[in-house]
This record gives structure tokens, sequence and C-alpha cells, in this order.
């Protein structure tokens, strides 16, 4: 499905223009800010060719701004060939623009998806093909690896909560998982939908779990609270195809947003309305069709220390932003190459820069 092309790993630079009319804007209202927000940054991308590998997948940040990505070297369309050799991590800094190292993974080990770090330094990163969660210490050049309990879970996106406890989807067997460093248990939720197909996650600032279930057939976003209570709030009252949550994440205000992949679409969960088993406080939106013959798919997203929710499109070859007030328009921009197939990779850095594969 993803093309050779995808090994290429983009950077979008945003230079912020600070200075008196901003701070001007900024005192006139969110609002005005937002609708503006595009005039505010001069864009510019550029590409970097991975250093080892194919296939690109996830990228998270280290303490120091360093880029870390996940390079399992085939596409998990919905599995990698049981052939497929250990993946590799690359890491890459972005103050000299040069690749500081490529890890590959141990003998025994399978491919990293998605990637996150923990308070301590240490990488965290869901193996599907091989169902287990694996751990890199960079200080002391280590891994170790846990098999997941529930046989071929299918670990897929990762997030490190405040507790330093490590939660995943298990996107094949229709649960969230939670591995704990310290006592080396795991525990697991599962989801009343037995065709869930659980994908993103993303911890909000009161440690509750945030999860978008995949399946058109279910699309919902679903919450673990802090106190241990499952709930599922709908997208839509009535589901149709292409609806497929992917990848989630917090606004500053504590909103939860998702992408929608192919129906075109962002979503987005106002906690303070939402109520669980209903679409209270929920709001799509929709961006332009910019090429002719091709579909649309919404895939990866994040957002800039403004309230931007930046995301892109992997058939359109696009990316682009919406304020997170859900006031205002759409701003995209073209990749560096056409084609490129950007996917689930796109994150927004301290520096509000835009990395996305």
């Amino acid at each position: 499905m993803l093309n050779t092309r995808k090994i290429i790993l983009s950077l979008l630079a945003l230079l912020m223009l600070i200075g008196s009319a901003f701070l001007a804007l900024s005192m006139a209202g969110y609002g005005i800010y937002s609708t503006y927000a595009h005039q505010l940054y001069s864009v510019t991308a550029r590409d970097f060719h991975i250093p080892a590998g194919k296939d690109p997948w996830g990228t998270t940040f280290d303490s120091n701004g360093h880029v870390w990505l996940a390079i399992p070297s085939c596409d998990p369309a919905p599995t990698c060939n049981s052939n497929t050799p250990a993946g590799k991590i690359a890491e890459y800094n972005p103050s000299n623009s040069s690749w500081m190292n490529t890890y590959q993974l141990p003998s025994g080990y399978a491919q990293a998806l998605f990637l996150a770090f923990d308070s301590q330094g240490r990488l965290w990163f869901p193996m599907p093909m091989n169902n287990s969660i694996g751990m890199f210490n960079p200080g002391k050049n280590t891994y170790q690896q846990w098999a997941v309990p529930t046989g071929n879970a299918g670990p897929w996106g990762v997030a490190v909560d405040l507790n330093g406890k490590v939660w995943f989807t298990e996107h094949y067997t229709n649960k969230i998982g939670r591995f704990d460093p310290v006592t080396q248990k795991f525990l697991e939720v599962s989801t009343p939908a037995s065709n869930s197909h659980p994908y993103g996650i993303v911890i909000d600032a009161s440690n509750n779990v945030w999860f978008a279930e995949n399946n058109s057939s279910v699309a919902l976003i679903g919450e673990y609270t802090s106190g241990g209570k499952l709930q599922e709030f709908k997208i839509r009252n009535s589901l149709v195809s292409g609806l497929t949550p992917h990848l989630i994440t917090v606004d500053p205000g504590g909103n939860i947003w998702w992408t929608e992949g192919w129906v075109g679409m962002i979503g987005e969960l106002k906690v303070g309305q939402a109520v669980p088993g209903t679409n209270k406080g929920v709001t799509e939106y929709a961006y332009q069709k910019v090429c002719g013959n091709c579909s649309t798919h919404t895939a990866g997203m994040s957002v800039d220390s403004h309230g931007l929710i930046w995301f892109d499109d992997s058939e359109q070859a696009i990316f682009g932003s919406f304020p997170d007030s859900g006031s205002g328009s759409f701003t995209t921009y073209n990749t560096p190459t056409s084609h490129s197939q950007r996917h689930d990779g796109l994150r927004v850095d301290g520096q509000n820069q835009i990395w996305f594969n």
C-alpha cells in the first residue's frame, strides 16, 4: 500500500514571527489569533533520507530535542512477513542536521512501529509482530522485551503516563494494555466491542488514557479513567464506511482530537460537554480535497504549543493545521516530495517543528 518513497523523513520547520504584531493579535483574542494563525508562520519544508532500512513509521523526541524514528522495514498491512528481520531505530540531531545513531534491534526482537520515552530516558516500543513490548535504554545501550499476556494481541500505539506506566493499544484483540516497569506486571482492559481495533493512544493531564477505536463499524473514542473506569464516546450516531479513527492527541485546553481515516476529517471531543455513550461534545471538521483522482486518508496528528492541530493526509500528499478553537480555517501544504505517502508518524517537537515520515 505504501510505496518506496516512504523512505523519506520530512521536516517542517515552523519559524514563529515573534514581535509586536503577534502580541497585538494575541491581546485581541484567541479567536483572532486562530483565524489569522497562518499569517504568523513562515513555513519551509525539507526532506531527509533515513540512514538505513525502509518504511519509517513512528517518531518521538528525547530530552535533548533529538528525533527518534522507528524503521520496521516493512508495511504492517495488517502484518509484516514473518521472515522480516528485526527492525531498526534511528536518532537524528536537528541542530546539526545529522543522523547520530542507527540502532539495530537484537535477534529475537521484531519491528517497532511507535515510540515513547519515559521520564528516565528509556525508549518504549510495541512490537505487534512478536506480540511484545520492548524497551531500549540509550544510556546503557541495553534492550529488554516482555511478551503481552494475550496471544496475538498486536500491541500498536504507545504512551507513558504520569506515573511512568506504559500504555498500549492491542490492535488485534480489542483491548488496551498497561505495563508497570517496576513490578513488571501487565493490566489488560477489553473494549465492549469484539472488533474495535484500538489504534492511537494518549494520556491527558489528569492521567486519563484516551484511545481511538479504529474499525468503521465501531468508530468510538475510548477513555480509561485514572480511577479505572472504561468509557466510550460516539463520533456519530450513525456509522459510515471509512470513518476509521487513527491517531489521537490532547490540546492545551484538555480536549481530545483525532484523525478520521478515509472520510477526510478530523474530530474533537470537548471533554467538559462529553456524555459517555453519546456524541455530545463531538464536532467533526472537514478539510478541502486538493487532489483530482485520489482519495483521502487522514492519519497522523499532533498539536503545537499555540493550539494548532496538525495532521497529514497520506493519499493527497499534504499536511496541514486547524485552530483548536474550532473557528477559523484549515491551512494545508504540499509535501516536498509528491506522492510521498506520509503516515502515522507526525509529531510536533518542543520548538514547534513538525516532523513526519
